[in-house]
Parts: structure tokens; C-alpha cells; sequence
């Protein structure tokens, strides 16, 4: 018998029902929802204009041209001139392009362990994320159908932010699993039953 045969036979002896992959996607929206809630709560005006600057500082990078009479361009920020010692122009260009990918950088970092903490907290204490109670869903350890342990809950919550929020490829078994679980259910050996 294989281990996906026991899981089967032992859903079917709990009278447990596999949760649908829509639920699972809606689960997941209302908690992108909600990350994004807390994380505007806590972030300040000041902290979101520096990240707004700082993205626009970064678009702005492409929109350098040599300074000539043939290109002019309205849009240009700053234009090199035909001088060939632009050293400082490109010096200050540099410095303002590392502040930005700084406070890009903390502020994506400062995303990613909120989105991990969410889940983990969630995952832990409930055993199931807000998103998760909303639609009626909840996570279970595949092997005895309780709540996930410690290990289990930060495991999951990694794995679902590497593989999932970041990468997008850790939801695509979901859609051919015989139990709608994904690559992170499969490595934390979890599942998604319906309450």
C-alpha cells in the first residue's frame, strides 16, 4: 500500500474531506489582504515615501542620455554632457542608486518575515491562518490528522513563502495532487482538510 493509499483509507476512516483548491485561493488572497494590512499599519508615512522615492530613484536609472544637440529628451532627470569626465554625475548616480536598492532591500526583507511570522503564529496557535478559518479550512498533520507541531508550522511557513509568495511555483501540484497539496505541504508533510 502506498503512502498516498493510507492517507486515502485513513481520510476516509475520519470521515475527513480533502480541502478544494479554490478555498485554498481565496484563503490565500484574503491573507495577502491582511499582510499587506498590518504591514501599511506598521510601516510610517515617512518609512512609505523613503520606499516610493527609492523605487522611483531606481526606474529613474534608465532614463540617463548624453547630452547633445541632435537627442533632447523632456523626461531626462539628468543629462551627461558631452564632457568626458562625467565622474561625479556617475558618482552621485551610484550613491543614490545603493540608498535606493537599500531601503528596497530592508523594506522587501521587513515583508518577507512579517509574511513568515503571519503564518507561523497562525499556523501554530490555530491551525489554520485567518484566511484559512474565513473560507473553513485548516491544516493537519498528514500522519495522525492533528495540529502541526512547532517544527512542522515554521517549516511550512518558510517553504510556503520561498516557494509560494516568492517564486510562485509551490502551488502548481495543487492542481494534479490526488489531495491538493502542495510543494510545501508534501515537505512539511501537511495537508488541507475542510473543517
Amino acid at each position: 500500500m502506498s503512502n498516498d493509499d493510507k492517507i486515502e483509507n485513513d481520510l476516509y476512516r475520519e470521515n475527513l474531506k480533502i480541502a478544494p483548491v479554490v478555498l485554498r485561493i481565496g484563503a490565500y488572497f484574503i491573507d495577502m489582504i491582511l499582510v499587506v494590512l498590518i504591514l501599511s499599519f506598521t510601516i510610517s508615512q515617512e518609512q512609505q515615501d523613503k520606499v516610493a522615492r527609492a523605487y522611483e530613484s531606481l526606474l529613474n536609472l534608465n532614463k540617463l542620455e548624453l547630452d547633445s544637440n541632435n537627442s533632447q529628451n523632456l523626461t531626462t532627470t539628468r543629462n551627461l554632457d558631452s564632457n568626458p569626465d562625467n565622474s561625479k554625475i556617475l558618482n552621485d548616480i551610484r550613491k543614490e542608486a545603493k540608498e535606493a536598492i537599500d531601503v528596497v532591500l530592508i523594506y522587501l526583507l521587513v515583508c518577507a518575515l512579517l509574511n513568515i511570522l503571519y503564518n507561523f503564529i497562525f499556523l501554530y496557535y490555530y491551525g489554520a491562518s485567518l484566511g484559512q478559518i474565513i473560507v473553513k479550512i485548516k491544516v493537519v498533520n498528514v500522519y495522525n490528522f492533528d495540529k502541526p507541531s512547532l517544527h512542522t508550522c515554521m517549516k511550512r511557513s518558510v517553504l510556503k513563502y520561498i516557494l509560494g509568495t516568492s517564486l510562485l511555483i509551490g502551488f502548481f501540484p495543487a492542481f494534479v495532487d490526488r489531495f491538493n497539496r502542495t510543494f510545501y505541504d508534501r515537505m512539511s508533510k501537511t495537508i488541507v482538510i475542510s473543517n
